[in-house]
């Protein structure tokens, strides 16, 4: 297996169960490890600096996850992400970022409505110039902004992980793109429906706007 972890900083002060567990998901996620590839725990402590005791927590909770599985006389094997499993994401998301957008709506200032009218700009420039990855930066930072303001961190912490595990989209970009515009369509909706501090809405249009989301997708995608 080719080596792809540093150690873990000592100025990084997070339980270091989880940034393992992080580590490896992301791993997953951006495809250094591929389905099949098979998990070793010896070489992922050694090249990490820790013990073998967190590799173990974080291969538990990501066959809990449904990112790997144990496979008897084989070990922790990766299963990556199916489409059943998007659209079970999806369904969870729909829920909770419907949620988050109700609670950042009662918190939102102008300064910040303002803030996420640049994005969008900055967001439409980019589909316009073709330039996808810039395009993702200020989507990425479009939705963290909102997420931020619910002041929820359990909510903050679930939903970013959600974001995470659906970033593996953005591999099938000629589907996306047949999307984007429209997508772009539902965050004006948002940023109005928050500047008119109406909270329903907000919370509607999110929901909405996954709702489509998987819609799409569960009739785009067939790869999986």
């Amino acid at each position: 297996m080719t080596q792809i972890f540093e150690n873990i900083e000592v100025t990084d002060l997070r339980p270091i169960r989880q940034i393992v567990l992080e580590r490896l998901r992301k791993a997953i996620m951006d495809g250094s490890f591929e389905p099949g590839d098979r998990l070793v725990e010896t070489a992922i402590a050694d090249g990490m600096g820790v013990s073998r005791t967190p590799v173990r927590e974080a291969f538990r909770q990501l066959e809990i996850e449904g990112l790997a599985e144990n496979i008897p006389r084989r070990g922790t094997i990766v299963k990556g992400i199916s489409k059943s499993d998007i659209l079970e994401i999806y369904q969870i998301r729909e829920v909770l970022e419907g949620l988050a957008f109700r609670l950042a709506c009662s918190n939102i200032s102008e300064v910040k409505i303002i803030e996420l009218k640049n994005k969008l700009i900055k967001m439409e420039e980019c589909i316009d110039q073709g330039d996808i990855h810039e395009y993702w930066k200020y989507h990425d930072e479009f939705h963290n902004s909102i997420l931020y303001l619910s002041n929820n961190q359990r909510l903050i912490d679930q939903m970013k992980q959600i974001y995470e595990y659906l970033s593996k989209l953005r591999n099938f970009t000629l589907v996306m793109n047949k999307r984007r515009r429209v997508a772009m369509n539902e965050h004006k909706a948002l940023v109005e429906a928050f500047e008119n501090k109406d909270e329903e809405l907000a919370e509607q249009i999110g929901r909405e706007h996954t709702i489509n989301a998987k819609e799409f997708l569960s009739n785009e995608i067939h790869l999986f």
